[in-house]
């Protein structure tokens, strides 16, 4: 047993060792973790490839029509309506009366945003909604008008979401956020998009993923991926952690982002995976 502190040597407090063992354990945790899931998580043969077809450094900028919101939205509030416009956040388009947003600027956004504060919340939540529909998004403009019928519930679901996915760094909390979300007008392609921006949390090693149509079928005929084999279950919410794990895996191994892999997912549509000719 060591004796106390002598000549030539350094006491190190009790809480300071404690202190590192803590974070050493939390280091060891995460590569443990990355390395669980690059071994469950199989990088698909095609996706190198893929990834290689795609030569734009950056996810371009959206370009939406604030006035077709404006005209399926007349009952919201001027305030919420307004960051459609806003110069802080969006720019004028060449297309005149249209305006632009870039995936960054709404994380921006995200990062300031109060959920306590209803209109920020909404304000946040619209444009999503106009950067995921774009400009041939009629059906989405639709679909948020009816979300805003039920504006209590979508307050209460787009707090609850924000909760239950900063709340923990556990990936479990993505089936539960999945599979709690229940308001009308707003499913799995945009209420992921909501996930992908407003669930994010800085120091985890994963983030919430965007899910949608598009990236399926890449995902299903590009990748020959199943997220039903993946997840080992057919409930929805099981298949979007493993979606999520595993584009996280994938990147991890490749030196990519997960959020490049998920827009390449999206930009390709299942394209590649259709055989020459068809």
């Amino acid at each position: 047993m060591p004796g106390p502190p002598g000549p030539g040597r350094d006491f190190v407090p009790l809480t300071d060792v404690l202190r590192a063992v803590g974070v050493q354990r939390l280091h060891d945790a995460r590569a443990c973790n990355d390395a669980d899931m690059s071994n469950k998580y199989s990088i698909p043969a095609s996706l190198p490839r893929l990834l290689e077809s795609v030569t734009t450094a950056d996810q371009p900028p959206v370009r939406f029509r604030p006035g077709s919101w404006r005209t399926t939205l007349p009952e919201v509030d001027p305030q919420v309506l307004g960051v459609l416009t806003d110069s802080t956040i969006t720019w004028p388009s060449e297309t005149e009366g249209d305006s632009v947003v870039d995936r960054n600027a709404i994380h921006d956004l995200l990062d300031r945003t109060d959920p306590d504060h209803e209109t920020d919340l909404l304000r946040a939540f619209l444009l999503v909604q106009a950067w995921g529909a774009g400009t041939t998004g009629s059906r989405t403009l639709r679909h948020t008008a009816r979300a805003f019928d039920h504006r209590e519930r979508l307050v209460s679901e787009l707090r609850s979401a924000i909760s239950t996915l900063r709340g923990s760094g556990d990936p479990a909390v993505l089936v539960d956020a999945y599979g709690n979300w229940k308001c009308p007008g707003v499913g799995p392609s945009f209420f992921t998009k909501w996930f992908a921006f407003a669930g994010r949390r800085a120091g985890r090693s994963w983030q919430p993923l965007i899910l949608d149509d598009r990236v399926y079928r890449s995902l299903n005929r590009s990748l020959d991926v199943r997220l039903v084999d993946l997840a080992g279950s057919r409930a929805r919410s099981a298949r979007y952690r493993s979606y999520v794990e595993a584009v996280h895996a994938w990147g991890h191994e490749l030196g990519v982002s997960a959020e490049r892999i998920e827009y390449v997912l999206f930009r390709d549509n299942g394209i590649a995976g259709q055989a020459p000719g068809s």
